[in-house]
């Protein structure tokens, strides 16, 4: 029989002889060849007539069998259970991150001569970055130079006035110191003599007189005394006073004379004006501040470098995640087409506010995927594909993950038990892309059904595409015959 269900001339013929020959072993469904008329019958009409009667047949004889031997099986793909080792990982994206950001200030106020690096340039450490005019830088310095050895004259001279004060109250607290003597000898004469006057009865005689002259003379000594005590005590109090008045002068002049080292911070300012400005780290210029021709101030920012030696993936973990995802397990980032190696450094200990895919409010918790060798060709900002290695199990049982079906009773997988689908309630454990680790339920050696979706209990099931075949090939050419 040809490919298309019909008989080959040869194969009809054949079979009219057949028929033709033992007419019995068609049985009672086929007739007699009928008597000839007079009208001749085509032989077109015999071989259709024949082939009818084979088709019959068939038919008959293919409702016999599918009564003796049952529904056909259901084909299905199977996979014997066996143990073996399983990884499983978390697939995620990031941002790269530099782990070292430094800010470049100017280290002096002066104008900028000369920028010999641009945005987006890989600079090494110790690499010259900017240089400066420094004709302002040493004018400066000449200026404080000249300025210090000005004040240290003022502060000679100063120093001098201040000692001349000092010398004039130091001679006037003498004088007075001497009178102040005097004076109470003068004093003390004026009252031993004057109880010598009063102790005499006689006043008029020649004693008396003369005691009384010797009185006398005293008083005017001590009147003197005094007298000279009190412009003493005068001029005393006001040498102190000016003392006092030149010193707070000579004090407040010598706080504005320039110190040494007002002269030092200018020449060093000139040096570092003269070495310009270098890379304190290697990396990449991500900002550039510093303008040729325009005037830096001291400590300013003149451009920013981030290191590419110390390079991170900055992730958003969800609450789902954090249960899979430590500190310490291994990763592999993609960027650009390449990939790197690195390994889950830090876990931030506070979720960050954010939003879902779908807009809806979220929560998520920031990781830092540390990068093990990171390179010049590492493009910082950009997005990059993490793949992070959260648990690995050796030598246990595993399927696809196709072979697992969820329902409200649970997971379950069907297995073959004697040509029929029979049910099996498993729990899972890690599971990775393609495979899940089966905890119980399943037995290594197990026929498990995959991709199980149209399967029920008790379905006569096989795993033999010939033996769940549709229909046997003759009741396919019975079909087609009668046709």
């Amino acid at each position: 029989m040809r490919g298309n269900g019909r008989f080959s001339k040869m194969e009809t013929k054949e079979l009219m002889a057949q028929n033709v020959q033992d007419p019995a072993q068609a049985g009672e469904v086929l007739l007699q060849p009928p008597k000839r008329p007079k009208k001749k019958r085509s032989i077109k009409k015999i071989v259709l007539l024949s082939l009818a009667g084979i088709a019959v047949l068939a038919l008959a004889g293919n409702a016999v069998l599918s009564a003796l031997r049952g529904p056909l099986p259901t084909y299905v793909q199977t996979q014997t259970a066996a143990a073996g080792d399983i990884s499983q990982s978390l697939s995620t994206t990031g941002t790269l991150t530099s782990g070292q950001t430094v800010v470049v200030p100017s280290p002096v106020t002066a104008p900028l001569a000369e920028v010999k690096v641009e945005a987006g340039q890989i600079v090494n450490a110790g690499d010259l970055l900017a240089t400066f005019d420094t004709e302002p830088l040493e004018r400066a310095y000449r200026q404080a130079s000249a300025a210090y050895e000005s004040g240290q004259l003022q502060k000679s001279d100063a120093l001098t006035a201040s000692d001349s004060a000092q010398a004039r109250f130091n001679d006037a607290a003498a004088n007075l110191n001497n009178l102040a003597v005097q004076k109470d000898k003068a004093s003390a004469a004026v009252n031993s003599l004057t109880a010598q006057y009063e102790a005499l009865a006689d006043k008029q005689s020649e004693e008396a007189l003369s005691v009384k002259a010797a009185l006398d003379a005293a008083a005017a000594d001590l009147a003197n005394q005094q007298q000279a005590l009190s412009a003493a005590k005068a001029t005393y109090d006001a040498e102190k006073q000016a003392v006092l008045s030149d010193s707070a002068k000579r004090q407040l002049e010598l706080a504005q004379v320039p110190s040494s080292l007002s002269v030092q911070s200018a020449k060093e300012d000139l040096a570092r004006g003269r070495d310009g400005v270098t890379a304190p780290i290697s990396g990449v210029v991500t900002s550039l501040s510093a303008v040729p021709g325009s005037s830096a101030a001291a400590y300013g920012p003149l451009c920013t470098i981030q290191s590419l030696s110390d390079v991170y993936v900055d992730v958003a973990l969800s609450r789902y995640d954090l249960e899979k995802v430590k500190p310490g397990q291994s990763a592999v980032v993609t960027t650009l087409g390449r990939t790197y190696t690195g390994t889950v450094a830090s876990i931030d200990a506070m979720a960050t506010a954010g939003a879902s895919a779908t807009g809806t409010a979220t929560a998520y918790v920031h990781a830092k995927v540390q990068l093990d060798a990171p390179d010049g060709d590492i493009k910082l900002g950009l997005e990059a594909n993490v793949v992070i290695a959260t648990g690995e199990a050796k030598g246990v049982l595993s399927l696809p993950i196709s072979a697992v079906n969820t329902d409200v009773s649970g997971q379950f997988c069907y297995v073959v038990e004697n040509g029929a689908a029979v049910r099996r309630d498993v729990k899972t454990g890690l599971s990775s892309d393609t495979q899940v680790e089966i905890a119980s339920g399943i037995s290594a050696g197990d026929e498990v059904i995959l991709n199980p979706q149209d399967v029920t209990e008790g379905m006569a099931v096989s795993s033999d595409p010939a033996a769940a075949a549709q229909m046997p090939a003759d009741a396919g050419m019975g079909a087609v015959m009668m046709g």
